[in-house]
């Protein structure tokens, strides 16, 4: 008998045909991609003993065996069925080598649920295996100790505990994202070279300090998952009873119990602890952005080259600038769509541990005052307060802020920015503060010198004052422009003063837009009694 799988492997060799694929041996690169193929074309691949490249992404395939990179399978075949096996070919099977050279295979974007084990090359440095239906690896990756890069996205896997390789010394970047992880695997902690880990859109609850030890890692992305805080099961216990109590007793008592005696900051222990990242110095890129987090634990401390850090979509209801103290790299840290309420530890008398960050988000928080908490943070660029409930800015709020140079307080609560005016903010050349509730416009410009525009739209400005924009002229990279005032959908009423104050702006290189013309009519006068 032969196998029940030939006729499937004669069916592909009448498409791809081996004969035509006759003196290839010296091929390196092969691309079977975007095809119908529902099996591994052994037969061509075994005329190309040295191909190093493979892609046979986006086709039909489902899976893979442990022969399939092999030419001399293990089928009995009868001798009066070989010529199917070799239709229309001429090719002896003692010239079928098996492929020992390949380096590189994509089978991404296939329907791939199952694969043997020790199915794949031993020489394999980057491998392809996301978007398709695998739920187990099988224990497939193990023995690829050159393996450096990984992708395994897109899948159904729920764990690859004791899955990747076993002595994966080389691998530098693993892509396991969108799928249903739990947990991270322990073997990260062997990995020494890895630089880039993508978990994100997983169901991961905590790290477990799998990546503690990652020197190397430079971008780790983390979100759309579930790291929270967790109750700890044994944080406190009240016997009223011990008669019964038997040596593995405790072994039936459920995680779930929540003890009344317990002390709430024993039940409750944060997933980021302060050593998850204690070795990774060199990281970049943080993405921890739609998880669970409550707070951060210092767990960011030891993160020196950090330029992104993406905290946005979680619990936070409160934020030190403690937490990232001495992080001189920053250039994003995205704090939007928190519950953050207050803003603490403000870096005024950190000499040594200066803190620096250019782009600082906080938009749809729960925010009501700044209280001086972003005084000396030095290189602020770009500080965006919108959508929050800020009812005032305070002259210390923006104390020292000399390299900001756009401001974003839309829609909050303010009534005036006038203290702006008692505060200098040498840089500012962008301000948005519309869809509040301000009612005056005076000498708010008179601390930003070099604005070149500012968006008022939506408040309830009904005066517009001369001395407005007297001290300041618009000035980008040093070259002088023109300074301009939106203020649509804003109950301005005109006056003659209105048109004198327009005018005075417009010899100072300031237009105000927005407005509709303004052509006052002068008061007649009423015509004498008749006698």
């Amino acid at each position: 008998m032969y196998s029940p799988n030939g006729w499937r492997d004669k069916v592909i060799k009448s498409a791809l045909n081996e004969s035509v694929f006759v003196g290839m041996g010296r091929i390196q690169y092969l691309s079977l991609a975007d095809n119908s193929l529902t099996r591994i074309p052994r037969h061509i691949l075994s005329q190309m003993p040295h191909i190093k490249t493979l892609d046979i992404g986006r086709g039909q395939l489902q899976t893979i065996s442990e022969t399939d990179f092999q030419a001399n399978f293990p089928i009995r075949v009868p001798p009066k069925m070989a010529p199917l096996f070799l239709a229309d070919s001429s090719i002896p099977s003692s010239m079928f080598q098996d492929v020992t050279e390949l380096q590189h295979l994509v089978l991404g974007g296939n329907s791939i649920f199952e694969m043997d084990q020790d199915s794949m090359p031993r020489t394999l440095r980057h491998l392809h295996l996301g978007r398709n239906k695998l739920s187990d690896l099988n224990g497939t990756l193990r023995e690829l100790t050159e393996l450096e890069w990984l992708f395994i996205n897109s899948n159904q896997l729920t764990s690859v505990d004791d899955e990747l390789p076993r002595n994966g010394v080389k691998l530098m970047l693993i892509h396991a994202a969108d799928n249903r992880l739990q947990r991270l695997p322990l073997e990260l902690k062997n990995f020494v070279l890895l630089e880039s880990a993508f978990f994100h859109y997983n169901e991961l609850t905590r790290l477990g300090g799998a990546l503690q030890k990652a020197r190397r890692l430079k971008r780790l992305h983390l979100f759309h998952n579930k790291i929270q805080e967790y109750s700890s099961p044994m944080a406190s216990l009240v016997l009223t009873d011990s008669s019964q109590l038997t040596a593995d007793g405790f072994e039936k008592i459920p995680d779930q119990i929540m003890y009344p005696y317990a002390e709430q900051r024993d039940l409750q222990k944060t997933c980021l602890s302060e050593d998850d990242f204690t070795e990774l110095e060199n990281l970049e890129d943080l993405q921890l952005g739609n998880n669970l987090l409550p707070s951060l634990n210092g767990s960011l401390l030891p993160l020196r080259s950090l330029r992104y850090l993406n905290l946005s979509h979680n619990l936070l209801e409160e934020f030190s600038l403690q937490e990232i103290r001495g992080l001189r790299r920053i250039r994003i840290l995205d704090l939007s769509d928190n519950r953050i309420s207050r803003l603490s530890g403000r870096m005024e008398n950190l000499v040594e541990l200066e803190t620096r960050v250019m782009d600082l988000r906080l938009e749809n928080n729960l925010l009501k005052s700044l209280d001086g908490s972003l005084m000396g943070l030095h290189g602020l660029q770009i500080l965006n307060l919108s959508h929050n409930f800020l009812e005032k800015i305070a002259p210390d709020d923006l104390i020292g802020l000399d390299d900001l140079r756009f401001l974003d307080v839309s829609y909050n609560q303010l009534t005036t920015i006038e203290e702006t005016s008692k505060t200098f903010l040498p840089s500012l050349e962008g301000l948005i503060a519309s869809n509040n509730l301000l009612t005056l416009l005076d000498r708010d410009f008179h601390g930003l010198p070099v604005l070149c525009w500012a968006d008022l739209s939506n408040n309830q400005i009904t005066v517009v004052g001369r001395e407005l924009a007297s001290k300041t002229r618009c000035k980008i990279r040093g070259i002088m422009g023109t300074l301009r005032i939106y203020l649509q959908d804003n109950p301005v009423y005109c006056s003659s003063d209105l048109v004198d104050t327009m005018a005075a702006m417009e010899m100072n290189n300031t237009k105000v837009l927005g407005l509709m013309p303004c052509a006052p009519v002068e008061p007649t006068l009423a015509p004498p009694a008749v006698e």
